[in-house]
């Protein structure tokens, strides 16, 4: 059960950079940003987002460490 969320978490997180890599592009390139609706609650998702990393972790530790 703890390698499964492990995997959802970095599942999560792989979701997360793809969505930043394409803002980023857009950016670059002066493309408009269609949701400007996802771009209000960016500060709750990076929080959300930045728990589970910290959660993944530490579960990634504690396997490494023989605590899992």
């Amino acid at each position: 059960m703890t390698n499964e969320r492990l995997i959802l978490a970095i599942g999560q997180m792989e979701r997360a950079l793809s969505r930043i890599e394409t803002a980023q592009t857009r950016a670059k390139s002066g493309q408009p940003d269609h949701n400007r609706k996802a771009d209000a609650d960016l500060a709750a998702r990076h929080h959300t987002l930045k728990t589970a990393a910290g959660q993944a972790l530490a579960g990634i530790d504690a396997i490494l460490a023989g605590k899992g």
